[in-house]
C-alpha cells in the first residue's frame, strides 16, 4: 500500500512539473533580431546590404544625418553631456523608424520571406499552438479516465456478497 501511494505521488508530481506550454510575447528587441534589423541605422556603413536596399533619397538623408552626427560628436555639448542634443536624438529616432519602414517594404526583404506568418505549409505559430492546446486538453481528459480506471473508480466493486446499488448511473 505504501509503495502504491509513493508511486501515485510520484506520478502526480511528474504531471505537475511537466505542465502545459504557453505562448510567450516576443519582445521588440527579439522581433528586431528575428527580422535582422539593425539597432541603429546611423552606425551601418554605406556599403551594408541593409542600406543598399533603401531608396536613394533615404540613403542620401542617412548620409547627411551621419555627417551631422559626426559634427555634433565633436561639439562641446557632446563633450560635456556625453550624448547628442535632444533635437539630434529625435532626428536619429525618426530616421531609424523611416529606414526600418522602408527596409521592411523593400522588394529584397519581401522576396526573402513571402509568407512570414506561416510556420508550416498552411499554419501560423498561433494555429499550431491552438492545435496543441486541443490535443493537451483531450489527452488530459483521457489521462483522467485512465487514472480513474487504474484506481478502480470507474465502476462499483463486484467483490461484496451483498448487492450494491449502482449510484453512478442516474
Amino acid at each position: 500500500m505504501r509503495n502504491m501511494c509513493l508511486l501515485s505521488g510520484l506520478f502526480l508530481a511528474s504531471g505537475l512539473f511537466a505542465g502545459c506550454t504557453s505562448p510567450e510575447r516576443v519582445s521588440e528587441a527579439i522581433a528586431r533580431k528575428q527580422a535582422h534589423l539593425p539597432e541603429s541605422w546611423l552606425y551601418l556603413s554605406d556599403t551594408s546590404s541593409e542600406v543598399a536596399t533603401l531608396p536613394k533619397g533615404m540613403q542620401d538623408a542617412l548620409a547627411e544625418l551621419r555627417a551631422d552626427a559626426q559634427r555634433e560628436h565633436a561639439s562641446r555639448y557632446f563633450t560635456v553631456f556625453g550624448e547628442y542634443t535632444p533635437e539630434m536624438q529625435s532626428r536619429i529616432e525618426a530616421m531609424n523608424r523611416a529606414c526600418t519602414e522602408a527596409y521592411m517594404v523593400s522588394t529584397n526583404k519581401l522576396s526573402s520571406d513571402l509568407t512570414p506568418e506561416l510556420t508550416s505549409v498552411s499554419e501560423s505559430s498561433a494555429d499550431i499552438w491552438w492545435d496543441d492546446q486541443i490535443i493537451y486538453n483531450i489527452q488530459g481528459r483521457e489521462l483522467h479516465d485512465d487514472w480513474r480506471s487504474f484506481w478502480l473508480m470507474d465502476s462499483p466493486s463486484t467483490l461484496n456478497r451483498h448487492p450494491i446499488i449502482d449510484t453512478s448511473v442516474p
